[in-house]
């Protein structure tokens, strides 16, 4: 018997053992100990966000996930799962290089999508269309239940009591001023509004004192200082984004004030208009659109952040440079508006 003919036979014998000792196929493996790392996920509505992690434990992939009896916190059957809108997805990759709205717009498109889903990967998402008036519910208690089944070849498991805690709507960072669970405003431990602050405030003098301001002196004493207050205001249903500075008699500041402060390349914003009273940007949202780190961010993407500044000549001909910075984000589409309000004292911006 030659090679040829030995190769058949034998393969044929296996085949004929297998059937004779009753041998069971391959199957695809699926752990016991397959699960979520955490059980309890909590997410901010109006943000699209990512949650979970799952362990498959060395688990045969694929693995296909689907979530099943969304409940609310008192066991009753919950339809806030099955609500469905379009949402924008990306189709190509953002870089952060993008010289128009309309080259942004070409690498996403709109689809219709769960506002909350499970991915291919085990991972929920949260879609900026879970918003207050149709995912938040009246009353102390937000929570919802869901379970999941995990499935490969191998068969199936189920996860139970997921717990998802949607949060208050918040459309910018920071928003520390502010209660994630009532929306309302939050004081200081010395009674005083909490205000939103620059994340930098340096070199700059008090036009009518001449002393330097400060970003924060004293916090939460009674003599506690803040020289600059940050607020953010959505002015209508566009895409752009505008930066005001007011000085201590609420009036506007012109930015051109600013003059050391690289308007073109600020934040990824086009048809820069610097006027009198603002300079004024057309933006794509959300800011910053993806996490990647770019030159408009923070070194980990996560926030945007701008820097804004200037020269004057102070005494002796020393030259001396104020800068102003703050890192951000701004989930909701939007004409919005942050503005730098002086209160205490106007910059001196003169030389002297």
């Amino acid at each position: 018997m030659n090679r040829r003919t030995i190769i058949p036979a034998f393969l044929m014998l296996l085949a004929g053992c297998s059937k004779l000792y009753d041998l069971p196929e391959d199957r695809d493996y699926l752990s016991d100990n397959a699960t979520y790392t955490a059980t309890r996920f909590t997410a901010v509505l109006g943000r699209t966000t990512l949650l979970g992690n799952f362990s498959a434990d060395n688990s045969n992939l694929p693995l296909t996930f689907e979530i099943k009896n969304a409940r609310n916190a008192d066991g009753t059957t919950t339809e806030a799962f099955r609500q469905r809108a379009a949402v924008d997805v990306w189709i190509e990759p953002y870089n952060g290089l993008e010289n128009s709205l309309a080259d942004i717009n070409a690498k996403r498109k709109q689809e219709e999508r769960p506002v909350f889903e499970v991915l291919k990967s085990g991972e929920f998402v949260l879609w900026n269309t879970a918003v207050n008036n149709n995912f938040l519910k009246s009353g102390n208690d937000s929570t919802y239940f869901f379970d999941v089944q995990v499935s490969n070849g191998g068969g199936s498991k189920t996860v139970r009591r997921l717990e998802l805690v949607p949060l208050r709507e918040r459309p910018y960072e920071p928003s520390t001023h502010i209660d994630p669970f009532s929306g309302l405003p939050l004081f200081e431990l010395n009674g005083q509004e909490k205000r939103l602050l620059p994340n930098l405030l340096s070199g700059m003098r008090g036009a009518s004192t001449n002393r330097t301001l400060v970003r924060e002196e004293n916090a939460n004493l009674a003599t506690v200082r803040q020289d600059c207050w940050v607020y953010f205001k959505r002015k209508g249903d566009g895409n752009s984004l505008s930066f005001k500075f007011m000085d201590r008699d609420s009036l506007p500041i012109d930015p051109a004030r600013f003059n050391g402060t690289k308007w073109n390349t600020l934040l990824h914003g086009f048809n820069m208009q610097l006027l009198p009273d603002a300079v004024r940007y057309d933006v794509a949202y959300p800011i910053p659109l993806t996490r990647l780190p770019t030159q408009y961010t923070t070194s980990d993407g996560l926030q945007a952040t701008v820097a804004f500044s200037y020269n004057r000549i102070g005494f002796s001909g020393q030259r001396e440079t104020g800068n102003l910075g703050l890192s951000f984000n701004i989930w909701q589409p939007g004409d919005w508006e942050i503005i730098f309000f002086f209160h205490n004292e106007t910059p001196k911006f003169d030389n002297e």
